[in-house]
């Protein structure tokens, strides 16, 4: 099932103020039911001594027992203060005020209750809030003794009165979550697709793009966050391009080297049909096939070119012993150099030489560099390779005497197609080239120098040593 960013920001947002929500709600539920439980035991405090104060002006036991009896008459005892007294009136209000409450004398004696409080004491007599569970209920009891009437007053409230509160602040509490939730998830809807409207716009312009439209994708007014992305595929169009690019010039490089010798492999199968000398037809011949092999030449030099893409780097590097693989190419190529009546000799370290990199690419580049001096180098000469290292570098050269290569035109020869003028050796002016991007790769160096006998060339390649 294909992903869907704004899905999952919406889901993974509103689980997360799910979860930052409830431990906010049960954050404010915990300090509210100490705020609660606060606010309560003041009101007890104040309601107690509102009555103290009431009976500390002299309340006589008559008019106390007036207060009881008018309490427990009638439901709301200020109907019925008109024709009493205002000491009575302060009572009665007071305790119409007060839902739960208890007077006793210093014998014990209970003068005053609220209709709700039951005939026995809410508290043991000691000043101070306390708890007590009585006939099934739990109560919230303040209790103050006056120093002057000696008079014990307890003003108490059950328990479930202040569960009830609670329950009723977590209830609202969740009510207006559950309302809001969906208001929540609109607006993280439409936010996150306003947020995500820069990757429907460059998914339009890509989309509405020509194949070899590559120029790279405007990046102003973009998020800072696909700034990455934009760079990355804006890197992409540019290999693409390189690529395109090189694919143009190898068909017009393979056009232009293989020109002449299709041409000349025309011109002499043209020859061999026509001519009736034999000796003439077996030069032709020997033309062709000489044409031929110049131009499978240059396809495999073109062909290996096109495939040392300047951004390639070496995925998987492999342990290279550099004296072994000089070797191995000095015995391909003798045959070659045996036919042209060249010594070719190898001079290697006993001790293996070792680098780090792609054991195809460093063959290409040893059999080139060797297949070069075989070419360049006279009958009855002489192509030297050695091998060797010093503390850091692995070393590789090849050495020979023939004409050279002049000091000025030595940075030259690594173009592509460029030849010293007046060689008359077979080339398609390719290899030298291959030779730098694979020296390039392996983060080597190269370097022409004239031979130490005066006379050729000396071409030298530093590795770093494994």
């Amino acid at each position: 099932m294909t992903s869907s960013i704004r899905t999952f920001l919406l889901i993974n947002l509103l689980l997360s103020v799910t979860l930052i929500t409830s431990l906010a709600i049960i954050g404010n539920l915990f300090l509210a039911h100490k705020d609660i439980q606060l606010q309560l035991d003041t009101q007890l405090i104040r309601n107690t001594l509102q009555m103290q104060a009431l009976f500390a002006d002299g309340v006589t036991n008559r008019e106390i027992a007036l207060v009881q009896q008018r309490i427990e008459e009638i439901l709301d005892p200020t109907l019925y203060l008109k024709d009493h007294g205002k000491k009575i009136q302060n009572a009665l209000n007071a305790a119409h005020q007060v839902s739960t409450f208890q007077v006793w004398n210093r014998k014990g004696k209970l003068l005053l209750r609220s209709l709700t409080a039951p005939n026995t004491p809410l508290s043991t007599g000691e000043t101070g809030l306390s708890n007590l569970w009585l006939k099934g209920q739990s109560w919230r009891v303040y209790t103050n003794v006056d120093p002057v009437t000696h008079l014990v007053f307890m003003v108490g409230e059950q328990s479930n009165f202040r569960q009830k509160l609670e329950n009723q602040l977590t209830q609202d509490s969740i009510f207006v979550m559950l309302i809001t939730y969906p208001f929540l998830g609109l607006l993280i809807w439409i936010i996150v697709g306003r947020g995500l409207e820069p990757l429907k716009k460059i998914a339009s312009e890509v989309s509405h793009r020509a194949p070899s439209h590559l120029l790279p994708v405007d990046a102003k007014a973009i998020p800072a966050e696909i700034i990455p992305v934009i760079e990355e595929l804006n890197s992409l169009f540019q290999r693409l391009d390189d690529a395109f690019e090189r694919e143009k010039r190898f068909a017009a490089d393979a056009a232009h080297e293989l020109k002449t010798p299709l041409a000349i492999i025309n011109t002499q199968a043209q020859v061999a049909l026509c001519t009736q000398d034999e000796e003439v037809r077996k030069q032709a011949l020997q033309k062709l096939i000489k044409g031929i092999m110049r131009s499978t030449h240059i396809v495999q030099q073109l062909l290996t070119l096109s495939r040392m893409m300047p951004e390639s780097t070496i995925k998987e590097p492999e342990e290279i012993n550099l004296t072994r693989a000089a070797t191995e190419i000095v015995a391909d190529l003798a045959p070659q150099a045996i036919a042209k009546n060249i010594e070719i000799e190898l001079i290697a370290d006993e001790t293996p030489i070792l680098i780090s990199g792609n054991s195809t690419y460093i063959a290409i580049l040893m059999r080139n560099l060797v297949d070069n001096a075989i070419r360049y180098t006279p009958e009855m000469g002489t192509v030297t390779i050695q091998t060797e290292h010093t503390s850091t570098e692995a070393i590789f050269k090849v050495i020979d005497n023939g004409p050279g290569v002049p000091e000025e035109l030595r940075e030259r020869v690594f173009e592509r197609f460029f030849r010293v003028v007046g060689n008359q050796a077979s080339g398609s002016g390719l290899g030298l080239g291959i030779v730098q991007k694979i020296v390039r790769l392996h983060h080597a160096e190269i370097s022409l120098a004239t031979a130490p006998s005066g006379q050729g060339l000396e071409v030298k390649v530093s590795f770093p040593l494994l």
